[in-house]
């Protein structure tokens, strides 16, 4: 049995990794996983704790990959969890149309650590020809006082994630936009190693996204209760139908596939948001850093 350490980032979106862990496919393919959930600094821990040689392998955005290449460190992204970001955009009015130009003389409230969350929705209101001086965002306070004030009555839109989005609809609160849908395809979570672990531990890493896969195929061939059910067990703090109504919207989006890849389009116009926004001086080609585990 081999062992992989992983250091991750956690939130609902990685669905198809708690399936793998539950259902033993891990297992089947002769590895443990070791994961380890510690938080850090707007998720920069990662890439740190991958240099500081106390884990195998990480889990996040692609962005700091990017960003710490030719300056901190040299690292590989080998394989894809989701292909959309899975943000919700709430409101508090209803919208029978919503517009982007709909967030005009408008508050929205955002997290505080957010970087990629607002550094994307910055990109696609670019790309949609958006005033971003027409808009009033507010970024600056975590998340339990966000939500705090939006349920008191604070700002006009507020910008999360489920399973909190899905708890804010089922309170009453209204969907503005789901970006998974208006926001097109994205490589929002990748799975990312040293290039010395990758080369080193290739069959390995191929087991280890096999089974993520065959975790994404049971995802597609099973009800979201189902999903939610096998799970619950790692998200006690959250009602089994808000699980499952989480689950619901992320498996009808088809924020995880099963061939695990990075495509090249998505990754590079993500790449173009990130230049923009300054975490790096180009995008990189596509080669350079990725290393696509074939399965």
């Amino acid at each position: 049995m081999k062992t992989i350490r992983l250091i991750a980032e956690e939130h609902l979106t990685y669905v198809p990794h708690h399936v793998a862990e539950h259902l033993g496919l891990f297992e089947r393919q002769g590895l443990a996983i070791e994961v380890n959930y510690d938080s850090g600094p707007g998720g920069s821990w990662l890439a740190d704790v991958l240099a500081e040689g106390k884990a195998d392998i990480a889990r996040g955005g692609v962005w700091i990959p990017l960003m710490y290449r030719g300056r901190l460190e040299e690292l590989r992204i080998f394989t894809q969890l989701c292909g959309f970001n899975t943000q919700v955009l709430i409101a508090r009015e209803p919208y029978l149309n919503f517009q982007w130009s709909d967030l005009y003389e408008k508050k929205v409230l955002l997290p505080a650590g957010s970087t990629s969350q607002w550094m994307f929705l910055k990109g696609v209101l670019r790309e949609n020809g958006i005033d971003l001086s027409r808009i009033q965002f507010i970024r600056d306070l975590d998340e339990a006082t966000t939500t705090r004030l939006w349920r008191g009555g604070f700002t006009d839109f507020y910008l999360t994630y489920s399973p909190l989005a899905d708890a804010l609809l089922m309170e009453g609160f209204h969907l503005a936009a789901d970006l998974s849908v208006v926001a097109g395809e994205v490589p929002w979570s990748v799975y990312y190693t040293t290039p010395r672990f990758l080369a080193g531990n290739r069959t390995e890493l191929t087991s280890f996204v096999r089974a993520l896969s065959e975790a994404s195929e049971w995802i597609g061939a099973h009800t979201p209760e189902e999903i939610a059910n096998l799970i619950s067990p790692d998200f006690q703090t959250i009602p089994i139908p808000v699980l499952t109504a989480a689950v619901q919207r992320m498996r009808s989006h088809q924020t995880w596939s099963a061939d695990m890849s990075v495509r090249r389009e998505p990754f590079m116009r993500y790449q173009g948001m990130i230049a923009a926004y300054g975490l790096i001086d180009a995008p990189v080609a596509y080669n350079d850093i990725i290393d696509t585990i074939s399965i």
